[in-house]
């Protein structure tokens, strides 16, 4: 299937394939042929790549409103969908809905989010895991600790090593 998927992307027949509206690439529309000596799974690989980096690259004016103010109210550890829509003039429904047409809950949101800036504390600025806890909102280090073993699959102190 991925040898045929990759021919047809080689001549530009992506319009007609019938797995269209089931292909990541075709639906990020990053799609660019492999080279023609490359082996047909590298050249999808390398794909699939391209479009998975282009669709976090062009995160919407909306999402990252919707980031800085969730960032602003993780130290209080009261980071809430009717909080952030009221700032925002929008009702708690119409926030659900948009940002499940950006493809992201606002629980995924605000995961991705604390993972994001965990890192940055513990690596990039040096703090603390009691002080990254606590500044991402957690209740204690040690739900900070089991989240982050969740996202990296290490623990906090090995990260900020």
């Amino acid at each position: 299937m991925i040898a045929r998927c990759i021919a047809r992307m080689r001549q530009g027949d992506c319009a007609t394939c019938e797995n269209r509206h089931t292909c990541a690439v075709h639906k990020m529309g990053a799609f660019s042929p492999p080279p023609a000596d490359a082996s047909p799974f590298s050249g999808f690989l390398a794909g699939i790549a391209r479009a998975v980096v282009a669709a976090v690259e062009r995160q919407s004016p909306f999402r990252r409103e919707v980031e800085q103010r969730m960032e602003s109210m993780l130290e209080s550890g009261d980071v809430r969908i009717d909080r952030i829509a009221g700032e925002m003039g929008l009702s708690r429904q119409t926030l659900y809905r948009r940002l499940k047409d950006e493809g992201v809950t606002f629980e995924e949101l605000l995961d991705k989010l604390r993972h994001r800036l965990a890192l940055r504390y513990l690596q990039g600025d040096r703090m603390s895991v009691k002080a990254t806890a606590y500044r991402l909102g957690f209740s204690d280090p040690a739900a900070f600790s089991r989240a982050f073993k969740r996202w990296t699959g290490a623990s906090p102190r090995a990260a900020a090593a």
